[in-house]
């Protein structure tokens, strides 16, 4: 009961974080000036960046298809599809709580053990995470200028950047990276020594859930996943920069400004605020109008616009999918775990 009023707590926290933060950057416009703003959008850009995020999900399915199916398994292409719209729906209103439910699918689904999608999904969360690395140290390096017109901007954000890009963390981070490597080496020896054991006697929770991390060493179409995942990371950045060309104060902006606000806006994502809302808003419109020269209002409304316009996306097939996967599957769908577990 403790943990479960926490969790509460945490929740309602984070969510009045949000809306506060919300609220400070919109208390100064009036419900009539946004609607202005939407009414002369270009909607053939929202169009195209639907479009864009409805690739990114197609190959996110099939990148999790992809380890699914090396430790066994051939889920439906459409059930582990609708699941990832179901991620971002749940996602939505209870941060981080989508990728369980996409396993949750899955598994009712087409009853894969629950404890081996969640180690897959582990998988994809890393592999995520090293790209958003990588995308981060290039893009940062592309836009040291902006990034110190943003920092002088709030001395407080300067602070920050020049403590966390020195040496000594740049060091670290090796040292972190080298750790890593050396863990996925003992981990490797310790699978090979208990394997014979596990073969013995009745799988574990633990044992099916280290058999989906174990996915990635099984893949056997390895550059494949890597494809997969450069694409979605392309898709994203698509889906926000065709939005500068839908509004016509952010219109001329490169596609170099299009990924550091990408960037900085994922950063933002970092937060476990519900949706997004607020951080996000905050990070996208300082980026447009300390970073770009974007009138401050103009650089509001943009992030409002974005914000609104994908998630509403989200919402909307969010929801259809979870009523197809019932449909799909002829209503026999059961989201208790209990019997693939």
């Amino acid at each position: 009961m403790r943990s479960k009023i926490i969790n509460v707590v945490k929740y309602l926290f984070f969510l009045g974080l949000g809306v506060f933060i919300f609220w400070l950057i919109y208390r100064k416009y009036d419900v009539q000036e946004i609607l202005d703003a939407f009414r002369e959008v270009n909607y053939f850009w929202i169009g195209m960046s639907l479009i864009f995020s409805v690739l990114s999900l197609v190959s996110r399915a099939m990148r999790w298809q992809l380890l699914i199916n090396s430790i066994g398994h051939k889920p439906r292409f459409i059930n582990v599809f609708l699941s990832c719209y179901v991620l971002y729906l749940v996602n939505l209103f209870i941060p981080r709580a989508g990728e369980v439910a996409r396993c949750s699918v899955v598994a009712s689904t087409d009853r894969v053990p629950f404890a081996k999608l969640i180690g897959t999904m582990i998988i994809e969360r890393l592999a995520d995470v090293i790209m958003l690395g990588i995308l981060a140290v290039l893009i940062f390096a592309m836009n040291l200028e902006t990034l110190n017109k943003i920092a002088d901007a709030y001395p407080a954000l300067r602070e920050t950047f020049d403590s966390l890009f020195t040496l000594r963390n740049l060091f670290i981070g090796l040292a972190l990276m080298a750790a890593g490597v050396y863990a996925i080496i003992l981990y490797r020896r310790y699978r090979r020594k208990k394997k014979a054991e596990a073969v013995a006697k009745k799988e574990s929770l633990w044992t099916k859930f280290l058999e989906g991390v174990d996915s990635i060493s099984r893949l056997e179409r390895r550059w494949e996943f890597v494809a997969h995942t450069l694409f979605i990371f392309a898709m994203w950045l698509a889906m926000l920069y065709v939005v500068f060309l839908a509004f016509e104060p952010t219109a001329h902006l490169s596609i170099r400004a299009g990924m550091l606000t990408f960037l900085m806006g994922g950063l933002a994502m970092l937060v476990p605020v519900q949706g997004g809302i607020g951080p996000w808003h905050f990070m996208v419109s300082l980026t447009l109008a300390k970073g770009y020269e974007i009138a401050a209002n103009q650089a509001d409304i943009f992030a409002f616009i974005a914000h609104t316009a994908t998630n509403l996306v989200y919402i909307i097939l969010g929801a259809l999918a979870l009523v197809a996967v019932f449909m799909v599957n002829s209503g026999k769908v059961s989201l208790s775990r209990k019997k693939v577990d």
